[in-house]
């Protein structure tokens, strides 16, 4: 098994910022590099895949990782990409344990926020755009965005209690209908919780409010549908429950700081 140190990976790292225990870079990969060996990181890091994916595996798991994924892997956690499709670019934001203890932070606590928060994959296109900036302000923009990424969850993958039963009917919901134009209301009748528990409480357990966790899930769902390229953008907004192009455009920059067509790009 291959043990990379900090800063390394099987593919060619470009685009690179390092500063206060962070390390993001894009990695590209091509066929024959090695990206298939099976090795481990000295460093916990969060990966979005950009272009490519493949199956990865780790201990006795397989699963497919896809444009516009995003996965936390721990520090010395063994894993091999396996069936990789060619060329391939991640993001990666490498954090080192020095970086965790000096702001109160566990691996677990970063594993919870790729979990439990929607916008964790536009807070990796946010790193991605302060990468290409490259300015004196790119290294401190960097570290903001993830502690704004970790801000809710610190402390409390140890100590997290069961949410109410309602919590999950409406995430299962949402997810389910996704490109509707969903009400309180409409989750309230689901649920038979009242209008105004579901309002008060749905900050806490899903770390905004109901219309921003909404926009959050068209735009992710976005992500997936730019990348597969078989429909055009007015298309994908309205595909996503968008109004129209122009609101689709707006969201989606406000969500991930690109434009659809920029990110199409990348």
């Amino acid at each position: 098994m291959l043990a990379l140190g900090k800063g390394a990976y099987l593919g060619k790292v470009l685009d690179l910022s390092q500063a206060d225990g962070l390390l993001a870079g894009v990695t590209s990969y091509r066929e024959g590099d090695g990206a298939g060996l099976m090795h481990y990181h000295e460093n916990s890091h969060l990966s979005f895949v950009l272009r490519g994916g493949g199956v990865e595996k780790r201990r006795s798991t397989e699963y497919e990782r896809l444009p516009g994924q995003l996965m936390f892997f721990h520090a010395g956690e063994w894993h091999q990409s396996v069936n990789k499709l060619f060329p391939a670019r991640n993001i990666n934001l490498e954090i080192e344990a020095a970086f965790l203890r000096q702001h109160g932070l566990t691996e677990a606590d970063v594993n919870l926020s790729v979990l439990k928060n929607l916008h964790a994959k536009f807070i990796m296109l946010k790193v991605y755009k302060e990468l290409l900036t490259a300015d004196e302000f790119s290294a401190s923009s960097i570290k903001l965005l993830l502690l704004d990424l970790l801000s809710g969850v610190k402390g409390k993958a140890e100590a997290s209690k069961a949410p109410p039963l309602w919590v999950g009917l409406v995430k299962e919901l949402l997810h389910d209908r996704w490109n509707e134009q969903l009400s309180l209301a409409d989750l309230s009748a689901a649920t038979g919780v009242h209008c105004v528990t579901i309002s008060r409480y749905f900050p806490k357990y899903f770390s905004c409010t109901f219309g921003e966790y909404m926009r959050r899930l068209k735009i992710e769902k976005s992500l997936e549908l730019i990348r597969a390229n078989t429909d055009s953008l007015t298309g994908i907004a309205h595909a996503c429950g968008f109004s129209d192009q122009s609101h689709f455009t707006r969201t989606f920059k406000q969500q991930t700081g690109f434009l659809p067509h920029q990110y199409a790009r990348l």
